[in-house]
């Protein structure tokens, strides 16, 4: 009789602690993913009913970019209007394609889409949506980044392999700060229905970069836009505790990111790949991994243009392989990787070399 009161017991407690758990997850699915901020930017209310209706005019507009950046730029005031326009304009109009990132996954695509293919097919993945929200905010003369790095789901657990950057965002200066957003977060259709979504997501949407920080991790450390930068370590074990460095003489993310903003883009790319590199040592050719994304997306040799490449084109390349590989060498880097980047760099010199002056 005591054997069976025990066992019961013991089946009462198992099923509390099931119950407990599920709770747990789902008010952590809730607390992160909820929907819709009352107040988009604090000081600052929006006529979202307006913005929203000029997102969907631009979404009419499947020409290109340009033709999309002048409407909102007619249509908008500030920058912080313009800004959440793209963000409606791409999260309530684009498709997130899943069948991509399968191909992706397989290694079977190894770029980027063209701004003109994403335009066109209102379709892509977290890059390619990254790429054209920068796109846009440059021509309209905001400053932003497109960011790569880690990132989690709402899951209570949820794996992030640290040789792997999985995903892609954005961080944008509204008024001299800098401030995170993901529109991937946010979109509401994908080519698997049973995804979709009733609204969209507006939380990660110029999100307090503390609380965007428990889902997203970038290769540069500068692009957490917080003066106390979270290790790999303690975003990959720690969900809900903030474990800050002891030191605080941390440089500020936003001169950082204003100082870069002012160069080149080669060597806005090659600053986050060092940074990358520095940030996260045991990440294996961090700095190649960053670069050869948007290298592929030039030379990708499957792709059908309707331009060639021209010298130009094979000269960035170049210069991208020189500047880490230089980078490589001043830190010790690996010899294979030293070796990879000079291989690339006579090829593509080679390949230069054989286009009509």
């Amino acid at each position: 009789m005591i054997e069976k009161f025990l066992f019961l017991q013991y089946l009462i407690n198992v099923a509390l602690k099931n119950v407990l758990l599920i709770f747990l997850v789902l008010f952590c699915g809730i607390h992160a993913f909820g929907q819709n901020q009352t107040n988009i930017f604090p000081g600052q209310n929006l006529d979202t009913v307006r913005l929203n209706k000029i997102a969907r005019l631009a979404s009419k507009e499947d020409k290109s970019w340009n033709k999309v950046a002048h409407l909102i730029a007619d249509s908008c005031e500030t920058d912080l209007e313009k800004v959440y326009t793209i963000y409606t304009y791409i999260g309530e109009y684009y498709t997130y394609d899943l069948n991509q990132l399968k191909l992706i996954y397989k290694r079977e695509i190894k770029r980027e889409l063209y701004l003109s293919e994403v335009i066109k097919k209102k379709k892509g993945v977290c890059g390619d949506f990254a790429n054209l929200f920068v796109t846009l905010c440059d021509s309209l003369n905001i400053g932003c980044f497109r960011v790569s790095g880690y990132a989690k789901t709402h899951q209570l657990i949820h794996p992030v392999k640290k040789s792997y950057y999985n995903h892609a965002w954005n961080v944008v200066r509204i008024d001299g700060k800098w401030y995170p957003l993901d529109v991937t977060y946010g979109v509401r259709h994908f080519t698997n229905r049973q995804w979709n979504k009733k609204e969209i997501n507006y939380f990660f949407l110029l999100t307090d970069p503390v609380k965007f920080g428990r889902f997203h991790l970038p290769a540069d450390p500068a692009f957490q836009c917080l003066n106390q930068q979270r290790s790999y370590k303690d975003f990959r074990y720690r969900r809900f505790l903030w474990k800050t460095p002891d030191s605080n003489h941390v440089p500020a993310s936003d001169s950082l990111l204003n100082n870069r903003l002012k160069k080149d883009w080669k060597d806005q790319l090659l600053d986050e790949a060092f940074a990358a590199q520095k940030f996260n040592k045991k990440v294996k050719g961090a700095g190649l991994k960053l670069l050869e994304v948007r290298i592929n997306k030039v030379l990708d040799k499957r792709t059908k243009r309707k331009q060639l490449l021209t010298k130009q084109d094979y000269e960035d390349a170049i210069y991208l392989y020189q500047g880490i590989q230089q980078d490589l060498i001043q830190n010790k880097g690996k010899k294979k990787y030293i070796k990879y980047a000079n291989y690339r760099i006579w090829k593509l010199g080679q390949e230069r070399d054989k286009l009509k002056k």
